[in-house]
C-alpha cells in the first residue's frame, strides 16, 4: 500500500488541478497528513457554507469551523479521527473516485461507522 502514489492516480490530464497546487492549497490552508497507510488533505470549514469549499476566493472564518472538509483521504479512513487537529461536529469527504458524490458524516457518526466495519472485518477472520 502506498498512499502517496494511490493519490496520484486521481490527477490526470483532465482534471482541473495538480497534486502540486492542491498540496500548495492545503498546506496553506489546512492539513495534508502522508504516511504508509494513509493521505489526506483537508480543511476545517463551516457547514452552512459548504457550497464554497472548492472557491478558492471563499474564507471561512474560524469560529464558525464545525465541519473537516477532507478533499482527498486514501488508505485507512479511519485514521483521520487520530490526525485531526481537533473534532467538530461534521466530516464531509469529496468523493473523487467513484460517484463524486460527497459524503456528510457527524464525528460520532463516522466513529460508529468504523466501528462497525473494524468489528465486521474481525468475525470474518
Amino acid at each position: 500500500m502506498n498512499p502517496i502514489a494511490d493519490a496520484l492516480q486521481f490527477y490526470d490530464k483532465s482534471c482541473q488541478t495538480t497534486l502540486n497546487g492542491d498540496l500548495r492549497y492545503y498546506l496553506t490552508r489546512g492539513y495534508v497528513y502522508s504516511g504508509e497507510d494513509t493521505f489526506i488533505m483537508a480543511r476545517p470549514i463551516t457547514r452552512r457554507h459548504a457550497r464554497f469549499v472548492l472557491d478558492e476566493k471563499f474564507t471561512y472564518k474560524p469560529k464558525e469551523y464545525d465541519t473537516w472538509f477532507c478533499y482527498l483521504a486514501v488508505g485507512k479512513l479511519e485514521r483521520f479521527l487520530e490526525l485531526a487537529p481537533f473534532k467538530l461536529q461534521w466530516i464531509l469527504f469529496h468523493r473523487q473516485d467513484k460517484d463524486d458524490k460527497d459524503r456528510w458524516y457527524t464525528w460520532e457518526g463516522f466513529e460508529r461507522a468504523i466501528r462497525i466495519t473494524k468489528d465486521e472485518q474481525s468475525k470474518e477472520t
